[in-house]
């Protein structure tokens, strides 16, 4: 089986890196993995394990390129993959138009990814986002994001979608209610089996000597206003009184043109008497082994609506190294459901999940997990297993099921 996935840029992004990943673990299980995108870093890294690459610009903003469309047409012509995997609103347009275009049987069955809550604006409302439902196949990352999604651009059931394709038999098909695929990590980087090595932990208690004998509770993601870190500093001061033993660990780099607001951070951790239960340690390549010696890894991204929900990405990779996690809304807080209970911060009733947790409820879980953890059944998130699923479904597509 031969599968192209179409993705805007192979930068750096979470989107790019998820199908990298993908791309990998495809070639890995034996399938023909391809990749078309505007190029990018992550390319080098692609083609190390077998999966090939062709460079259109897929991420410029205009959708009605028919010179993009026309080339792109006769990639997919000399391909003849078997799955087209259109990866967000863009990619999912060009994508329709181009198999349109196509003989019915020269077409490869159209699959589309939902990874972010759409955005809108004056074509890509009307036009783009709308084409994330017409594949034949759609793969939300959530169950919030795929229900978000349908409610608001396609059919509601089965019987709809049925309807749909019985009045447009030519054109790509409307999907079938959206299923879920959470993005899956990738558990031979992420092995929680591996032990930390004591020159990693040594060095970095050279560098922060007040990390010695603490407990750590860990919070990744971009700094900026909306994803956290002013919540987990307020945590962090309604614990310290009982667990003066607990310290915060923040990680990660500054949102651009966020480097006023990191500093005020900085400075407001410092008038509430942080100074020593806090530390920033900026972007990481360790997290590993950050998160195999935290007690507790937080998502608290888009806790008070200033920016997307949760992604769940910090969640799903602290709960594959063994260290719980907390979530109160986003992707985070269902795979806390799915694999730790324990870490979920439910809203009042009529409470909005993505309203904002109370640091009160915040800090009566933290401390249930810190005195008495509950397991951690983190099982079909790994990278081999999604990726096992999809395909999965990619066979039933075929077979017409």
């Amino acid at each position: 089986m031969r599968i192209v996935q179409l993705v805007p840029t192979m930068d750096a992004g979470e989107l790019a890196q998820e199908a990298l990943e993908f791309a990998q673990e495809l070639s890995r299980q034996g399938l023909d993995s391809v990749v078309i995108s505007s190029g990018g870093p992550q390319v080098s890294r692609l083609t190390l394990h077998k999966c090939q690459h062709f460079e259109l610009p897929l991420h410029p903003s205009k959708l009605f390129n028919g010179v993009l469309q026309r080339k792109l047409r006769r990639l997919v012509e000399s391909l003849r993959p078997d799955i087209l995997l259109c990866r967000g609103p863009q990619c999912a347009w060009h994508g329709v138009r181009v198999l349109k275009r196509l003989k019915p049987q020269q077409r490869p069955r159209l699959v589309t990814s939902v990874h972010q809550w759409p955005v809108n604006g004056l074509l890509r409302g009307r036009r783009a986002n709308p084409a994330l439902l017409q594949g034949e196949l759609v793969l939300a990352a959530s169950d919030s994001l795929g229900q978000h999604v349908v409610r608001r651009y396609g059919v509601k059931s089965a019987k709809d979608a049925k309807a749909a394709r019985a009045q447009q038999p030519a054109t790509p098909s409307v999907a079938e209610p959206v299923r879920t695929l959470y993005r899956g990590v990738n558990t031979r980087e992420l092995d929680k089996n591996a032990p930390v090595s004591g020159h990693w932990h040594h060095r970095l208690l050279n560098d922060f000597p007040q990390l010695e004998g603490r407990n750590w509770l860990l919070l990744p993601g971009a700094i900026g206003p909306g994803r956290g870190q002013e919540q987990f500093l307020d945590v962090l001061a309604a614990l310290k009184p009982e667990r003066p033993d607990i310290f915060g660990l923040i990680v990660g780099g500054v949102v651009p043109g966020q480097e006023k607001f990191a500093r005020a951070l900085e400075h407001r951790a410092e008038s509430m008497g942080l100074g020593e239960h806090v530390v920033f340690l900026g972007e990481r390549r360790d997290m590993r082994e950050l998160y195999a010696s935290a007690r507790i890894t937080f998502d608290l991204v888009g806790d008070r609506g200033k920016v997307a929900p949760s992604s769940g990405r910090t969640v799903a990779e602290s709960l594959a190294m063994g260290c719980p996690a907390i979530a109160a809304g986003g992707t985070g807080a269902e795979l806390l459901q799915r694999c730790f209970p324990q870490g979920v911060v439910m809203p009042r009733e009529g409470e909005n999940a993505f309203a904002g947790a109370t640091v009160d409820r915040l800090v009566e879980v933290a401390k249930a997990v810190l005195e008495r953890p509950r397991p951690i059944e983190f099982a079909g998130f790994s990278l081999a297993e999604t990726t096992s699923c999809a395909v999965r479904w990619f066979h039933e597509l075929q077979a017409g099921r």
